[in-house]
């Protein structure tokens, strides 16, 4: 597998590229930073600094680079706050450049930081019935139906299981552990969509489907000095079923709230949604689902390709060790999962 030419480009050559984008003498690269899935340069260019961002092959027909640039233009379009403004981008070197925002990765959650992450949502929410809205795809790996979504982890679990004959720890796991766990919720999602009068198969439609940030959170946020959130990653953007934004906030696993976060961003999501009448029953039933989804995606470390792109970004050095910590992070999710109540209704009960 081959990069693009700027993936492999050292400092100084990155100076040359840009030097010739902002026909200017005066660039400079300043600090690299690493991601799960890209990289990022910071770069001054006539005094103003910029985020540079490179991407690894795509392995999937997805596009991030594409798709990505596409979001910003979009967003900045209709003036969204919190977002950066979109410079550049080229599709045959595989980068993307705009404003370099200042600040940190909040590490801890304010009330002023979830009620700021609520706004971002609602704005989106608000943009549905946009002229440009409809040219914009699906969102990665959307589900858009229950069996969808139950097909999604029965095949990330069938993928894992190539990888698992070479690791007893992780086929014992699976085959003890997450499968009893997921034959259960799946039952109860498929009784009580029957129950309800629902359609497992039955694709979610179009005006009950909303443009989400998908993989959105405060792992993919930046707090400036004045405790302003800006957020960033928008390569899984695009159009979904809004249940499964909600849950994957709450089930993300780098995202750590106090019981009273949690169910101020239920209750908000659901607001924002409330016109869907059917949201809470579909949150009910595919909330646990989206957590073992999520206990697979931290095993991705066993698949080639995803420890390809981990490589790239420089997220993990050792191969074993880094399978060890994830498979251990997934049996803590597994265990969250099962303590975690369901929501019968979600009014009630938060």
């Amino acid at each position: 597998m081959t990069y693009s030419p700027i993936t492999q480009l050292e400092p100084i050559e990155i100076v040359e590229k840009l030097k010739s984008l902002f026909n200017c003498q005066q660039v400079r690269v300043l600090k690299k930073q690493h991601g799960g899935n890209s990289r990022v340069w910071c770069v001054e260019a006539d005094n103003k600094r910029w985020a540079l961002k490179t991407y690894p092959p795509d392995s999937t027909k997805r596009h991030r680079l594409t798709i990505e640039s596409k979001t910003y233009h979009f967003l900045n379009q209709h003036h969204v706050p919190g977002v950066p403004v979109l410079k550049s981008y080229s599709e045959t070197e595989h980068w993307l450049l705009m404003e370099w925002i200042e600040g940190n990765l909040p590490e801890d959650y304010s009330d002023s930081d979830i009620e700021q992450a609520m706004q971002f949502i609602q704005t989106i929410a608000a943009l549905n019935q946009t002229s440009e809205a409809g040219y914009l795809p699906l969102a990665s790996e959307a589900c858009l139906s229950l069996t969808i979504l139950i097909n999604q982890i029965e095949q990330r679990f069938q993928r894992l299981m190539l990888s698992a004959d070479q690791h007893q720890g992780l086929q014992h796991f699976l085959h003890e552990s997450f499968r009893p766990i997921f034959e259960y919720h799946q039952q109860r999602a498929v009784i009580g969509y029957r129950h309800n009068g629902m359609d497992v198969a039955a694709e979610l439609p179009r005006y009950q489907r909303s443009l989400i940030p998908a993989d959105f959170g405060f792992h993919n946020a930046i707090r400036d000095k004045e405790g302003k959130l800006f957020f960033i990653d928008f390569d899984y953007f695009g159009w979904d079923d809004p249940v499964k934004l909600l849950a994957d906030i709450l089930w993300h696993p780098k995202m750590i709230f106090t019981p009273h976060q949690k169910i101020k961003i239920i209750q908000k999501i659901t607001e924002i949604y409330h016109m869907d009448n059917f949201f809470s029953r579909r949150f009910n039933y595919h909330f646990p689902l989206f957590g073992l989804r999520w206990v697979l995606i931290l095993l991705n470390e066993f698949i080639p390709v995803y420890w390809l792109n981990r490589q790239y970004a420089g997220a993990h050095q050792d191969q074993m060790e880094a399978r060890e910590v994830q498979l251990q992070r997934a049996k803590e999710l597994l265990e969250k999962v099962q303590r975690e109540p369901t929501y019968d209704n979600i009014h009630t009960t938060v």
